[in-house]
């Protein structure tokens, strides 16, 4: 586990400040701040809760926004799969699986003994649910007075895109993880940024490693 918990510091680098983001936009929704902690600790999938969040705020049902987070979620189906053959037996572990720990882990985990892998993914896992726990709670509860502070949210909303070029870039040595990259850039330069995600995915599924 240990292995894991320093595997995650650049998950959890990038996870604080957007986690402080989150926070700060669900108490601007007006959201209590325990209803705000609450969705980071037990759904603890950013892009659904900012999905979340924001459809609460413009009004719509919560069921509505439920189901859109849902919806949002369902590329981890894709996730599943391809990190089956190094966590067989251990569906617990889904709970701390995002974009981040997955790209985090499909890179480390082929190269670790059978028996390191359970504790070393669950280390990882760990490290970026406790930043992102961590980083609510300050945005929460402390957003009055960092609101202030010059180019705060500016530099807090270009954390996650800066986090997932970092952990993109050893990816793209890889043919397959190249061709779904630039099939999911090519359709969002045409305004189809949710279908070059599950086109990707596909791709990226239905093609043969080389």
């Amino acid at each position: 586990m240990r292995q894991g918990l320093l595997a995650a510091w650049p998950v959890a680098l990038g996870y604080f400040p957007v986690a402080v983001a989150f926070g700060m936009a669900g108490a601007s929704a007006g959201l209590a701040p325990w209803a705000v902690a609450l969705l980071s600790l037990f759904v603890f999938a950013g892009a659904s809760q900012f999905a979340f969040l924001g459809l609460l705020a413009e009004g719509a049902s919560p069921w509505l926004a439920v189901g859109v987070a849902l919806l949002l979620n369902l590329r981890h189906a894709f996730y599943g799969p391809a990190l089956r053959p190094y966590l067989a037996g251990h569906p617990v572990l889904a709970f701390f699986l995002t974009d981040e720990v997955f790209a985090v882990a499909l890179k480390s985990l082929p190269g670790l003994p059978e028996p390191a892998r359970t504790g070393f993914f669950l280390g990882l896992g760990l490290g970026a649910y406790l930043a992102w726990n961590l980083g609510t709670l300050l945005g929460v509860f402390g957003a009055a007075g960092l609101k202030g502070l010059p180019g705060a949210e500016e530099g807090l909303s270009f954390a996650l895109p800066a986090l997932f070029l970092l952990l993109a870039l050893p990816h793209l040595r890889n043919p397959v993880a190249l061709g779904a990259g630039l099939l999911a850039f090519a359709l969002h330069l045409l305004g189809q940024t949710a279908w070059g995600l599950v086109l990707a995915g596909v791709l990226g599924f239905l093609w043969r490693r080389p």
